[in-house]
């Protein structure tokens, strides 16, 4: 009776194991997801040129017009200009 205790404990620890295993696999893949994701980011923002066309969060759309350490400087009407952090910028128009 003590060996078909046992014997059970032995396959959960395997599946246990494999469960894990499948669990660290997984974060391992998303992580290098997020980490390409960040890079074509800073990629995006460190090329940003003068009269770029650019989306920030909440959708508004600029245009570059300077640039300071962190943050850019975009004009969003013809007479409303924004200073946002470069990190603020979701996507740049072609």
């Amino acid at each position: 009776m003590g060996n078909a205790a046992s014997g059970g404990g032995g396959a959960l620890n395997f599946v246990m194991m494999a469960v894990a295993a499948v669990f660290i696999v997984m974060l391992f893949v998303s992580g290098r997801g997020e980490k390409k994701r960040a890079a074509a980011m800073q990629d995006m923002v460190s090329s940003l040129k003068k009269d770029d066309k650019v989306v920030i969060f909440g959708g508004i759309v600029g245009t570059v017009t300077g640039f300071k350490d962190d943050t850019v400087e975009i004009k969003i009407s013809e007479n409303n200009k924004m200073t946002v952090l470069k990190s603020g910028i979701v996507r740049v128009l072609k």
